[in-house]
């Protein structure tokens, strides 16, 4: 299943609205989030119910990263990271699939029409907002 849809599927079954309350998403979903201090450029990771996030991200960044481990945790079995070389491609469609719930769980359906502001996430993440919430997106 794509992100989209299943972001869409979340949305509307935990009733949610802008800007998404990822707290209580967070608490219904029955997750965990922590904070770890990753070395390197490690930022987010879910092992099982359990969202480890660098500490001192800005908010925007916090709003996005969890979002993209909920989207690894609706839609992919295990952590975020597999070990096997053979793995890479899997692993890449996993990240964009990520990337794309984050994108519509945050921006809902009229999440194109909000400023990245009021949607509480980076503006480096707005365009791919617009481009999967949009019309015709």
């Amino acid at each position: 299943m794509h992100g989209r849809a299943r972001a869409i599927e979340v949305w509307r079954s935990h009733h949610l609205s802008i800007p998404v309350d990822l707290q209580r998403l967070v608490s219904d979903l029955e997750l965990e989030i922590v904070l770890f201090p990753f070395k390197g450029r490690v930022n987010e990771m879910i092992v099982g119910e359990t969202i480890g996030l660098r500490p001192g991200l800005p908010r925007p960044w916090f709003r996005w990263f969890v979002a993209h481990a909920v989207g690894h945790y609706v839609m992919h079995v295990g952590s975020t990271f597999e070990l096997e070389p053979w793995q890479w491609v899997n692993r890449a469609r996993d990240e964009w699939q990520a990337e794309e719930f984050a994108a519509c769980l945050l921006g809902g359906p009229d999440g194109w029409s909000y400023s990245a502001r009021r949607l509480g996430i980076p503006d480096e993440k707005y365009l791919l907002v617009q481009k999967l919430t949009g019309p015709g997106g």
